[in-house]
């Protein structure tokens, strides 16, 4: 019996030792969401984690009361564990040693600090720290979940000297020139997203289409509607003088569902038409009277946005406009070009083909380092695949870069050489770039099959 007092008393010291250790760990290492989750449904130790991990501040004193009792528990076990272990090593030995004659007073005294010693270092950093740290690092939430009551009760109890030590913490940090962290600091990052979707990826969490929809999804923040939309030499429009006969030919010609519908000019956008107007008007037949473009832009009004805004920002007016086409304007005020809810669904999900669409893909293989590319593609859609450092910042597309390297508009057979890639204009229509052969060099990556996202063989 008389060592059942000392021991519980150790057991104790080593038991809240691992008890700060797995909160510390666990609380930090608990993911965010599904705390948020269990606190919604009405979790009360969930909701006491969330406010730990929500509050900065919060989150300071907690550590600040974790290392605190880890702490007092680890001085604890040096001034009482070791002295206690050593005492009863120390008679064992005087007994079944010196009083025998085996060893002398000084050595038994020596050997046991040794070994008690040895026994409480083990004791603590296997029971009071190693098991303890493995398991909140293994399962984080759970944990949190469990120890989080009676530490929030020992936080309670010892909140004045908490407060006392994170005032000094603090003025020292400030001292030292670190700005304090605000509850913004511990959001994830698009940057940090994208790290966590490319390691899921590689672990094969998720598939590699999955991973390019939720990367396109992060860059529509940094992509532009200048970027991706329909350049006005491109655009297919209607004026508001226009006839039937040549609204149904531009229709058979160029297999859109909506046109754009100006008066003058396409600086002049005043709505767009939509082929189901068409169908209703010749289905009304003559009794309908004359197609009527300006009343019907009047009830297809466009939205108007800059070719700066992104496309996170163009997708929220889409939805808040209820619209599918909007008109981007230049820094002057003039139509740039346009772009559809489709422009931007590809973006994401990649182009879309229908049964009316030509099809042609971004870019073409045609041997181990050349390539068919069209001129209006990405230069940074370009880069994605073949890892290549471009020098122009004010263009965005291939076509793009050879007229700014030129100097001029371009012509058939014109070529481009830039960081070892040659670039050669096979078709031009008007004065844009139509496609373009690119050479790659010899120490570049082999060009991906677009159609099947593998590399050329």
């Amino acid at each position: 019996m008389e060592y059942l007092l000392p021991v519980a008393i150790i057991a104790a010291l080593i038991f809240f030792n691992g008890l700060f250790v797995a909160v510390e760990f666990a609380v930090v290492a608990s993911s965010r969401a599904r705390m948020s989750q269990l606190a919604t449904e009405g979790l009360s130790s969930a909701a006491k984690v969330m406010r730990v991990l929500t509050d900065p501040t919060g989150q300071t004193r907690f550590i600040i009361m974790a290392q605190l009792g880890i702490t007092l528990s680890s001085l604890g076990l040096g001034m009482y564990g070791e002295h206690t272990i050593a005492e009863w090593i120390l008679s064992l030995l005087e007994h079944y040693g010196v009083e025998r004659g085996l060893i002398s007073v000084a050595a038994a005294h020596s050997a046991a600090l040794v070994l008690a010693i040895a026994v409480m270092t083990y004791l603590h950093v296997v029971l009071g720290e190693v098991m303890p740290k493995s398991l909140a690092l293994q399962a984080p939430e759970s944990t949190a979940l469990r120890v989080i009551g009676p530490v929030w009760l020992i936080e309670r109890v010892f909140s004045p000297a908490i407060f006392v030590l994170n005032v000094i913490a603090r003025a020292i940090t400030r001292a030292c020139g670190v700005p304090e962290r605000s509850a913004h600091d511990h959001m994830v990052s698009p940057q940090d997203l994208e790290m966590i979707v490319e390691e899921s990826s590689e672990e094969g969490l998720i598939a590699p289409s999955e991973q390019l929809y939720i990367e396109n999804i992060l860059d529509m923040r940094e992509r532009t509607v200048g970027q991706v939309m329909t350049p006005r030499t491109r655009i297919e429009g209607i004026s508001v003088d226009e006839s039937e006969r040549a609204i149904l030919q531009l229709v058979r010609q160029s297999n859109h569902s909506r046109y754009p519908i100006y008066d003058g000019d396409l600086d002049q956008i005043r709505g767009f038409f939509h082929i189901k107007d068409l169908a209703r008007h010749l289905q009304r037949g003559a009794d309908g009277g004359p197609l009527d473009l300006r009343k019907m832009a009047e009830n297809r009004p466009v939205i108007v946005v800059p070719e700066t805004l992104s496309l996170d920002q163009m997708l929220g007016r889409f939805r808040a406009e209820k619209g599918a086409l909007a008109v981007v304007i230049d820094e002057f005020g003039g139509t740039a070009g346009i772009v559809t809810f489709e422009d931007l669904m590809e973006e994401v999900i990649g182009e879309i083909q229908d049964e009316f669409d030509a099809e042609r893909a971004p870019f073409e293989i045609v041997s181990e380092r050349r390539l068919r590319v069209d001129g209006s593609l990405l230069l940074d859609e370009l880069n994605q695949h073949f890892d290549i450092d471009y020098d122009e910042e004010e263009v965005d597309t291939v076509g793009g870069l050879i007229m700014s390297r030129l100097g001029r508009i371009p012509a058939v057979g014109d070529v481009v050489e830039l960081n070892g890639v040659r670039y050669v204009v096979e078709q031009v229509a008007g004065r844009a770039v139509d496609s373009v052969l690119v050479e790659l060099p010899e120490a570049g990556p082999v060009p991906a099959d677009p159609e099947n996202g593998g590399l050329y063989a």
